[in-house]
Formats: structure tokens, sequence, C-alpha cells
């Protein structure tokens, strides 16, 4: 599972100026924090390297391919909202490690299917392992009731923003 670099963790007094900014902003007190919590953990989230990105691209496209099946590569495309070019140059260097499987569409040779091979579902049972035992460790002195209540409100959130961000892009 990626860890975040060495960067340096904001300071108290940075997250104090960005907590102030986004309550003046927003100028609600129940908004704000979620708004603030979600932006800093999308800071958090920047400080990753370039090469964690790239794994989580490719860790994000098995797992679209072993929930879905065999998928096309303009289908990955839209789902992660990529460029084709950046897709295909994925799955060349996924099927080159041996994670992904690529077959021609037998009506249209421009068209490839893309399957998860074994190898590539043990590569994202493996990532999937390392990503819960990190959270794992973020929430070890949590009490039950409190790792519960956030895995419901983050599903909550994760819902609501999703349908939230369809239907502003089918307006």
């Amino acid at each position: 599972m990626p860890q975040p670099t060495n960067a340096p963790a904001a300071s108290s007094a940075q997250r104090e100026r960005t907590r102030a900014f986004v309550a003046n902003v927003v100028q609600d007190s129940s908004n704000s924090q979620a708004a603030f919590s979600l932006i800093e953990l999308m800071a958090i989230g920047k400080r990753f390297t370039a090469r964690q990105r790239e794994q989580a691209t490719v860790n994000a496209m098995l797992s679209k391919i072993a929930n879905d099946g065999p998928t096309r590569s303009a289908d990955l495309s839209q789902f992660l909202m990529l460029d084709p070019s950046t897709v295909s140059r994925h799955i060349c260097s996924m099927a080159d490690d041996g994670l992904v499987t690529r077959t021609p569409d037998e009506q249209d040779r421009r068209v490839q299917w893309v399957d998860i091979s074994q190898s590539g579902r043990e590569h994202l049972q493996a990532a999937t392992r390392a990503r819960v035992a990190l959270f794992e460790q973020v929430m070890a002195d949590w009490p039950e009731a409190d790792r519960l209540a956030l895995g419901q409100l983050l599903e909550k959130f994760v819902l609501d923003f999703d349908r939230t961000i369809s239907e502003a892009e089918q307006a």
C-alpha cells in the first residue's frame, strides 16, 4: 500500500488557518468541519509520489476489471476519466507484468478486451490487504462504535457524492 512521502504534515497553525478560511467561506459549522476534513484528506493524498499514484491507477483498473469482467480500454478510460493514451500505456504495462490479458474483439479488430489474470487478482488482493492494514493501523485505538460510524457515514457520503456529481454531469 502506498505510504505518503516524507513531505511534512501540515502544522497545527496551517491547519487552523485552513479551517478558519473554510469556515469563513462556508459559514456553516457542520458543513465547514466536513469540508475542511475532506479538503485536508485530499491534500494528504497529494503527498503520494508519482509511482504511488500510478500504482493506485493500476489497482483501480484491476478492480474495475475484476468486478465487471472483460472490459474495453475505452470503458476504462471513461471510468477513470483518463486520456485513452494513458490507459493504453497502463494496459500495456499491466500486460507485460502479467496482470491482465488482452483479446481482440471478433467484430472490430480495433477494439481490445482486457481481462484480469490470476496474477492480477493476486496483486489486487495483496494491494487491498495492504490498504486495509493501513486503515486498521490508523484506527487501531478507535472504539469499534467509532469505526462502524465512520464506515456508515463514509458510505452515505460516497453514494450521495457520486449521485450529485452524476446529476451535475447530466445537467
